[in-house]
């Protein structure tokens, strides 16, 4: 039997492509994001049928958040579009029944361009910021490791009643 996948287990790991001895960090209080594919499609009409030519595929990452005060994940996206700098992405599927036994989640990875890195402030709701990530090449699929620290910002360890919140107990 399937199971439905929670979308709050998806989420969107970043890194720039210049700094490879940094880890990968999460953008604060993402809401939603897509990784959409496209390809076109291109139909000629030929008296023996129609034959389809298939163009290149196209990838993008939609992405949303809330503003969180100094975020350095989102001005590194920001300043990503300003010095037109490769941005490194991951979507990784946070999901305990997804881990594989190495203690990796099911992961797509890709590089590309951020087109845009917009900040709204309305006078209604929480102020929002989103951008657009053009890939290129063919998003590869996998599996990635979450280190401690990328680990905690997706979700806090259990703590103890004790003084300083001391590790232990059970869920």
């Amino acid at each position: 039997m399937h199971e439905m996948v929670d979308g709050e287990n998806k989420i969107l790991l970043f890194r720039l492509h210049e700094n490879q001895e940094e880890e990968a960090a999460k953008l604060v209080f993402q809401t939603e994001h897509t990784f959409g594919f496209s390809r076109g499609i291109n139909r000629i009409n030929t008296k023996d049928g129609t034959i389809i030519r298939l163009d290149p595929l196209e990838s993008n990452v939609d992405i949303n958040a809330v503003q969180a005060k100094d975020d350095p994940v989102s001005e590194m996206l920001r300043d990503s579009v300003i010095g037109g700098k490769r941005v490194e992405v991951w979507e990784l599927t946070v999901d305990e029944d997804s881990e594989n036994e190495d203690g990796e989640y099911p992961a797509i990875y890709a590089q590309g361009y951020l087109e845009e890195w917009s900040p709204v402030s309305g006078v209604d709701g929480e102020p929002q910021v989103s951008g657009s990530l053009n890939i290129e090449l063919e998003p590869q699929f996998g599996f990635a490791t979450l280190t401690d620290d990328q680990q905690a910002t997706v979700q806090y360890e259990f703590r103890n009643t004790a003084p300083n919140g001391g590790y232990g107990g059970t869920a």
